[in-house]
């Protein structure tokens, strides 16, 4: 008896087919997510007063050109492309707008930015498969020319990551303030957690410390802050019988709305702050003053030159980019493009030189605060004290770290606040 063996047929697909199909999976996972990325910063862009259409062009003109320019790109470019953007927006969306959902719910800010967490995903997708494409063939096989070509890749890679990635980091890093959980436990004073209603239909989240004297002060902290990065400010002046309204800017901390970290939108967060703070019963509304860290510093000088009703001002570490440019006569192309990137994603204008606006002040008292950690800030300080005149003082600590101040001398801190304060209020 003959057994006819049949020839095996496999089910199977060849590999050189699986790997074709999948890798068909690229454009569109590109696509996608680009799209989802490019709809996030359009919806920052026109949440600003001042939307650009240039900014608002570049958004549409960058992704399109990506997604044109993609089957003409060799496939490491590819890779890299969509794993770097791809997790930019992944973690610049997580650390904002997924922690802020978790730990405050989802307010109407937050759709466009969960969409971001899923178009960077959707990014390193399309990356993973672009490993699938099959590669091209190199046009000389000399290895001379090859380690040629690749210096070149190399080359051209780090100008894209210094004129066009860097740009995306500094611009994804100011609007997009990490939003970790608020511990009420961590103040450890008797205070109220209140909510302000501000314009735009957004709210400022906040601590009040109960006026014990008639005096109280609005607090700001500093860029990619919150509240409870100035614990310590809060419990030197309620110890004095204060009242503080620490309050978180927008989209920071616990405050809805976007957030922009050289506080070109902060000023109607202030608005709502004071407002609050002149409907006090325990609050004698010719008694506010305002003090601020860093970028709080800076928002809270610009606030003093526009209203009289905030009777004196401290500074801690402000020193706005563009003043400490002036003054230091060193301006970066990088900086200033950053800057811009900035305001276009963000929709607003450049805030105001504080140089210019301090005399707007005088004559109510203004008390800066300088450190030596960072070269620029005491010098630009002394301009700010020049401009403001005879009623602005300024406290050097050549020796402390950017608003370690309190920390580096904390009883001569003290003493030297809460003496300025006793004088101006």
């Amino acid at each position: 008896m003959t057994t006819v063996l049949e020839p095996e047929t496999s089910t199977s697909t060849p590999p050189r087919r699986r790997r074709a199909r999948i890798a068909r999976a690229e454009r569109p996972l590109l696509a996608a997510g680009l799209a989802l990325v490019a709809l996030h910063l359009l919806d920052l862009a026109f949440s600003g007063s001042h939307t650009a259409i240039v900014a608002v062009l570049a958004i549409v003109a960058a992704p399109a050109a990506w997604l044109a320019a993609q089957p003409r790109v060799t496939r490491p470019t590819r890779i890299v492309l969509g794993v770097v953007v791809g997790l930019l927006a992944v973690g610049f969306g997580t650390v904002s707008h997924g922690l802020h959902a978790i730990n405050s719910g989802v307010d109407r800010y937050d759709v466009t930015g969960l969409g971001m967490i899923a178009g960077g995903l959707l990014l390193v997708a399309a990356a993973v498969v672009a490993v699938a494409a099959p590669r091209r063939a190199p046009r000389r096989r000399a290895v001379g020319w090859r380690l040629a070509h690749g210096a070149g890749w190399l080359v051209g890679a780090g100008a894209i990551a210094i004129v066009l990635v860097m740009p995306f980091i500094v611009g994804l890093m100011s609007t997009h303030a990490p939003r970790w959980e608020i511990q009420e436990a961590s103040l450890a004073i008797p205070h109220e957690e209140v909510r302000i209603d501000a314009s735009g239909d957004r709210t400022l989240s906040a601590w009040y410390v109960p006026s014990r004297n008639g005096a109280a002060v609005l607090l700001g902290h500093g860029s990619g802050g919150s509240r409870e990065r100035v614990l310590e400010e809060i419990r030197l002046l309620a110890r004095h019988g204060y009242g503080v309204l620490a309050f978180d800017l927008f989209g920071n901390g616990e405050s809805s709305g976007h957030s922009n970290g050289l506080g070109d939108n902060a000023q109607p967060a202030v608005d709502a702050a004071l407002g609050y703070l002149l409907a006090r019963p325990d609050v004698d509304p010719d008694r506010i003053a305002a003090f601020g860290s860093s970028l709080g510093g800076e928002v809270l000088l610009e606030a003093a030159a526009r209203e009289p009703r905030i009777k004196a001002v401290i500074s801690d570490g402000g020193a706005r980019p563009e003043d400490q440019t002036e003054v230091m006569d060193n301006g970066s192309p990088l900086l200033t493009m950053g800057m811009e990137v900035v305001r276009g994603i963000s929709g607003t204008r450049p805030a105001p030189s504080l140089i210019d606006l301090m005399p707007r002040i005088a004559p109510r008292p203004v008390l800066l605060i300088a450190a030596g950690a960072d070269d620029a800030e005491i010098p630009t300080n002394r301009a700010y004290r020049d401009a403001g005149g005879p009623t602005t003082e300024l406290y050097e600590l050549p020796e402390a770290g950017h608003t370690s101040g309190l920390a580096a001398q904390p009883r001569e801190y003290e003493a030297r606040v809460t003496a300025f304060l006793e004088r101006a209020l």
